[in-house]
């Protein structure tokens, strides 16, 4: 058996993998995240990126920082957004990867 086989043998694991998915299982959430592994942003920064209003952006980035993925920094009025889980940007590399078409 692989070695990745062997990791997510454990249910415990494997759930956690799972929560993972979860939280970055939207079309938005994962170009967030893309977004965010090149470098911080703040919301409006994001927004643009992502073409959406602040509002549908902010409702995906708490899923986001709720599941522990994303972590955000509030100063001076501003909220900046950055990559807290570093694994995110080897999931994103692999997901690209798989890419159909």
């Amino acid at each position: 058996m692989g070695e990745a086989a062997m990791i997510i043998d454990d249910m415990d694991t494997a759930e956690q993998l799972a929560d993972v998915l979860k939280a970055v299982a939207h079309p938005l959430r994962l170009r967030a995240v893309a977004a965010l592994c090149e470098a911080p942003k703040n919301v409006t920064e994001l927004c643009e990126r992502l073409g959406v209003r602040q509002a549908l952006a902010s409702q995906h980035l708490a899923v986001l920082r709720m599941s522990g993925l994303v972590s955000v920094d509030r100063t001076g009025g501003h909220s900046t957004y950055s990559i807290r889980e570093p694994g995110l940007r080897n999931l994103i590399a692999c997901l690209t990867g798989c890419k159909r078409g």
